[in-house]
């Protein structure tokens, strides 16, 4: 019975190795290129020369900005508001914007919400 079930415990790790060998295949394989290595180093190079060349998602444009005020200022500014009060710490100091008005019932927001969908200003909303 032991040596069926070691047989048998053998033969499914065989096969499932099979299963899940597959032959590598590079990502660029049948790629041809129109453009020798030169003539890319070439456009790139002038891209970055002109300011042209589009970086990746994660590098944003630098934005010139004109300062406005030195760091002696800033500094000032700084101790003015923490021996004042006027600057927050942490989120549970954040400032609470009571809401004028009286509250509506949820059926006064569904029929606002329709309202909002039938003129075009709300999109419908979709469940996923």
């Amino acid at each position: 019975m032991n040596v069926t079930k070691l047989i048998a415990a053998v033969a499914t790790l065989v096969t499932a190795g099979s299963v899940f060998a597959q032959e590598y295949v590079r990502p660029d394989a049948g790629f041809v290129s129109a453009k020798s290595r030169a003539e890319v180093n070439a456009e790139l190079a002038q891209a970055r020369a002109g300011g042209t060349l589009q970086g990746a998602d994660y590098a944003y444009p630098v934005v010139a900005v004109e300062l406005t005020k030195s760091r002696s200022e800033v500094v000032a500014e700084l101790a003015q508001s923490r021996s004042d009060g006027s600057q927050r710490w942490a989120d549970h100091e954040y400032p609470v914007i009571q809401a004028g008005g009286a509250p509506k019932t949820r059926e006064e927001v569904r029929a606002e919400l329709a309202s909002a969908i039938s003129s075009g200003v709300a999109f419908q909303p979709t469940n996923h």
